[in-house]
């Protein structure tokens, strides 16, 4: 059976080559090796070519910048596999990913499979693993262990573990998608692969995990998730409304409230980092920005909602070292308050003593 694996590619010239070499070296064969190149400025589609004139199982789909989720779409509206997979240009991955993670999904007859992943830096490689016990899912394990880690943190001390949304660590049935219609949101900038996941996830009943770490994430520090986004509290508030409408859609939404309330201060906390360390505008400038997102009516909202839920679970806490953290982090939520909230930390000084 064939995998149709996709490729965007966007002035990749300098890593596509790597990418290209361990697709194509592939222990399963049966692949179609989809490159979309989505209006490429630099040399990419000359590299597209010399692969395809290498390899007959690369298909070339030549055309004008949209983005990547109009590049992916395109990619899976010709893709002819039984299976689709995506890479991402600029990383790689092991020999033997697709034969695996095949064996895998059709062992449990699944919809879609994940595997673990490399974050691989200048200052080495970082083994990022799926903290699951079971290798597959069923539907209440897919939204506990996956859904709401992907959305965010179970309350503000981060004792939880990070599932990344990224579609390129996942198999997935061509089948699956088109019956529910899956296909990546246009007009978003940013995390429209934790959309399309999100999306993906609710509607399937069961999950297995490969444990194997195959893809190799590179993290480029031009990429634009790393680099100053003068639109990122905009993109970011954008994402996190839509997250929101696919969670109450299915239900879902008061179910993992704590989950998006984590998520939102987490957004607003880096998009004013973002303002302030990475920006270039005069200091004052920078900071006007910034308190403009931390005066943000739904984050005071999310603030406080966020207060009441970690006083009313402190009694849970188990180790002085967890309670003196979680004291921590409240202090540091009040910050962002007014004064009168200081009544609630006194009135819960007991609580929260470690």
């Amino acid at each position: 059976m064939k995998i149709s694996i996709i490729i965007p590619i966007y002035n990749s010239e300098k890593y596509l080559s790597r990418c290209l070499e361990t697709v194509i070296s592939q222990t399963y064969s049966k692949l179609e090796i989809i490159l979309v190149n989505d209006g490429s400025h630099d040399k990419s589609l000359d590299i597209c070519k010399y692969y395809q004139n290498k390899d007959s199982r690369i298909i070339i789909i030549d055309k004008i910048n949209e983005g990547v989720s109009v590049a992916r779409n395109t990619g899976i509206e010709a893709a002819t596999g039984k299976y689709i997979a995506f890479v991402d240009a600029d990383d790689w991955i092991e020999p033997r990913m697709y034969e695996n993670m095949l064996n895998k999904i059709e062992q449990y007859k699944c919809n879609i499979a994940f595997c673990n992943f490399t974050k691989d830096t200048r200052y080495g490689r970082y083994f990022k693993k799926i903290n699951v016990k079971k290798n597959v899912l069923s539907k209440i394990d897919i939204i506990n262990e996956l859904i709401a880690n992907m959305i965010g943190i179970e309350d503000i001390l981060p004792k939880y573990h990070y599932v990344m949304g990224s579609i390129w660590r996942c198999l997935y049935s061509r089948e699956f998608l088109n019956k529910y219609n899956l296909r990546f949101q246009s007009g978003i900038s940013i995390m429209e692969d934790l959309v399309f996941n999100i999306q993906a996830l609710i509607f399937c009943d069961k999950v297995c995990i490969d444990n194997g770490f195959y893809y190799h994430y590179i993290k480029n520090k031009s990429s634009s998730l790393h680099t100053y986004n003068e639109k990122m509290w905009h993109d970011n508030v954008k994402v996190h409304n839509l997250l929101e409408q696919i969670l109450h859609n299915a239900d879902l939404d008061e179910y993992l409230r704590n989950r998006l309330d984590s998520r939102y201060i987490a957004m607003a906390a880096c998009a004013v980092g973002n303002e302030i360390y990475r920006g270039n505008a005069k200091l004052n400038q920078r900071i006007r920005v910034a308190k403009f997102i931390i005066n943000d009516s739904k984050l005071k909202e999310v603030l406080s909602r966020a207060k009441r839920y970690n006083f009313e679970n402190l009694r849970y806490l188990r180790s002085k070292k967890e309670a003196r953290l979680e004291r921590i982090a409240i202090k540091n939520l009040l910050f962002y308050t007014n004064d009168s909230q200081s009544k609630l930390l006194a009135k819960n000084k007991d609580k929260i003593k470690g």
